[in-house]
């Protein structure tokens, strides 16, 4: 691999002039700075590939410059080492979380100092290289893997894709409910049209009687694109009115003595909920409800197709290398069979939470010593109630824990639906409607 281009940041002369020395005979391009002033000029000027930042300088902390090369982009393409003769654990966390590459110390190793700017350009190639291939790859936004469920789920997109009719989407915490409905979007006839996501309690603020002008506006703005509304269980009275005027009738109507817009918006919602049960409490309008449920779609939990865990591994280091510049790690096999076996509770985004956490810790391979500390920790963490997930409602989290509940009761009794209601005191009939609610198999609890 040829070298690059490279910048020295230290008001020390001798530091400057001997790294200057090394990294020339090395084949590297090189230019220094004194002082915060000459480096921003050089890294507008230069682009290099690498620079080596000292921490305090007279002018410009090197911390400051870092934030400033954040705000213009330059950590895009270029790898920051910061170097300091007597810095702390807490400056060193500072820089990696502004974006730094990595943190070394003074008095400076000259080895050391050629194999991280190896490593540097290195993962800068890779960047590259990803992002390259991201480009040759336009379908990555839809669902990964090679399941049934996940090829189902292909196949649907592919079909709805060419209508117009408003989709509910359901499905457990974290199983893509939102990546399904931007997945739709982008292969729609909308696709090069607005796309806008809606929280249920952000547009029941919108349809406040003080907010409809706003409302209006926001309207206007996704008119022939795709809206998206999360947590459809949470819409008040009146944003549900506003919302079945847009599906049923698409239009939209300030108040009485105003003239109705006509508004062409495809609308895609995301709920966790059993919406039938609010209709059966008169909570949910049931005329939105049965236009909605025409084209329900439901998105398998994770513990329902763990075959695909291997190329959802694949998928999302792929994305924290090329997006977020984390090291490349490989998955050994019994790493991946770990994380096949275990029950994913959060789905999908505990599984890209805990691939973040591998790459951002460890080096070299990931094994399955590794994957197993880390499942364990988890586990003991949430057992202590030490991570909660408090943007969940009480509703939610109660539905999330009687998923895990059952499914163990299942697994227990090896599927045994009959043990299970009698175990749990729950009627046979409730049972079964529960556990369709939930999404759980009774012949495979995972």
């Amino acid at each position: 691999m040829k070298p690059g281009k490279l910048l020295i940041v230290d008001d020390e002369k001798d530091i400057r002039s001997l790294m200057e020395e090394i990294f020339l005979e090395e084949g590297y391009q090189v230019e220094t700075a004194a002082n915060g002033v000459q480096a921003q000029n050089a890294w507008r000027n230069f682009l290099p590939d690498i620079i080596f930042l000292d921490v305090w300088m007279p002018d410009i902390d090197g911390i400051s410059l870092l934030k400033q090369m954040q705000e213009e982009g330059v950590l895009d393409n270029t790898k920051v080492i910061m170097m300091s003769g007597h810095g702390t654990i807490e400056t060193a966390i500072e820089a990696t979380k502004l974006g730094a590459y990595d943190f070394l110390e003074k008095p400076l190793s000259l080895a050391k100092l050629i194999v991280t700017a190896e490593r540097a350009i290195e993962h800068n190639q890779l960047n590259l290289e990803n992002r390259q291939l991201k480009q040759k790859q336009p379908n990555h936004f839809l669902p990964i893997g090679k399941s049934k469920a996940v090829l189902q789920l292909r196949e649907t997109i592919e079909r709805l894709s060419k209508f117009t009719m408003p989709i509910l989407v359901t499905g457990e915490s974290g199983t893509g409910k939102h990546h399904f409905a931007e997945a739709l979007h982008k292969t729609s006839l909308r696709q090069t049209n607005p796309y806008t996501h809606f929280h249920a309690l952000d547009f029941n603020d919108l349809c406040l009687p003080e907010n409809l002008e706003k409302l209006k506006k926001a309207l206007r703005e996704v008119h022939q694109g795709t809206m998206v509304i999360a947590h459809i269980e949470q819409l008040s009275k009146e944003a549900q009115a506003q919302l079945s005027n847009i599906v049923l009738k698409q239009c939209f109507q300030v108040d009485n003595n105003s003239d109705a817009i006509c508004i062409d918006i495809r609308v895609i919602a995301l709920t966790k909920h059993d919406l039938e049960s609010d209709v059966d409490r008169k909570a949910f309008r049931e005329d939105l409800y049965q236009r909605l449920k025409v084209m329900q779609i439901h998105i398998p939990a994770l513990r329902q197709h763990t075959e695909d865990i291997p190329e959802l591994i694949e998928y999302y280091v792929d994305h924290f290398v090329t997006f977020e510049g984390l090291e490349y790690r490989h998955f050994s096999v019994p790493a991946q069979n770990i994380l096949r076996q275990h029950h994913w509770p959060g789905n999908l985004k505990e599984l890209k939470n805990h691939i973040q956490r591998l790459l951002i810790l460890g080096n070299n391979e990931v094994s399955d010593d590794e994957v197993k500390e880390l499942l364990t920790s988890a586990q003991a963490s949430n057992s202590l109630g030490e991570v909660v997930d408090t943007t969940l409602s009480l509703k939610e989290a109660k539905e999330n824990f009687e998923a895990r509940y059952l499914s163990q009761l299942l697994r227990e009794s090896s599927g045994n639906v009959s043990e299970t209601a009698k175990r749990s005191g729950v009627d046979r009939t409730n049972l079964y409607r529960k556990l369709k609610t939930l999404g759980i198999d009774p012949k495979n609890p995972q």
